[in-house]
């Protein structure tokens, strides 16, 4: 992942609530179109799946996930975002003895989406003291952090245009509000119209997926237009 300068914030009014009766289908990372809205196997493939939370039991699951995909991202093993500047040299070849060490100690959350036995896709949530990475943008555009943080999606190669990030985002919005709720903040991909991008390029998910679930845009945060800030607030009531 690369790091972006920061522009200002457009809008500071907090989001509306999200219906949980009325929750649209969404885009997945790793498609240049809304997926399963309109299809029968995107209904099919979504409905089998179980979302569970990362953490000692779910480790080997997600590590297997992981290494399929040779570290994820070059060998980042989700761990971008859980490291401060002055940490990066430290930990630098070591991303998945971190991680295994954060989540050991319940300081590494995530929505892990399931297929059967098999982590297919995840979307990793936490507070700021968990997430501290990529937060001066936040000062930049004269705006309040939020309480949580929805930061990396990642969808298994064989399971995209399935509903896996979908599945993921609500599933790390229910943990959210049963850790207490508060304002959610997520990091979506403007993507590029009419060119081809990598899967990559989208690991914070795509503007769509986090409109429909009653995400407000903040403004931008990267010097591209690419990656923007949404928001929205969200409590146990939000939670079917």
């Amino acid at each position: 992942m690369s790091t972006h300068s920061n522009s200002p914030l457009t809008s500071t009014s907090r989001p509306r609530k999200l219906s949980p009766q009325t929750r649209p289908h969404a885009a997945v990372p790793g498609s240049d179109r809304d997926e399963g809205s309109d299809t029968k196997r995107g209904r099919q493939s979504s409905a089998r799946f179980q979302v569970k939370e990362l953490g000692k039991e779910t480790w080997p699951d997600f590590e297997r996930m992981v290494e399929k995909h040779n570290g994820v991202w070059g060998g980042c093993w989700c761990t971008f975002f859980h490291l401060a500047p002055s940490e990066h040299k430290q930990w630098s070849g070591k991303h998945k003895e971190y991680k295994e060490k954060l989540v050991r100690a319940n300081r590494s959350h995530a929505a892990l989406v399931y297929d059967g036995p098999d982590v297919v896709g995840w979307c990793q949530f936490g507070p700021l003291v968990e997430l501290p990475g990529r937060m001066r943008g936040y000062g930049d555009m004269d705006v309040s952090p939020p309480d949580w943080r929805t930061t990396c999606f990642f969808v298994d190669r064989d399971h995209r245009r399935e509903g896996v990030a979908k599945a993921a985002l609500e599933g790390a919005l229910r943990f959210i509000a049963a850790k207490g709720g508060g304002t959610v903040d997520g990091y979506p991909i403007a993507l590029p119209k009419g060119k081809k991008y990598s899967n990559s390029f989208i690991w914070g998910g795509t503007e769509s997926m986090y409109l429909n679930l009653g995400f407000r845009p903040l403004g931008s945060f990267g010097a591209s237009n690419r990656v923007m800030v949404m928001e929205k607030l969200f409590v146990a009531d939000d939670v079917n």
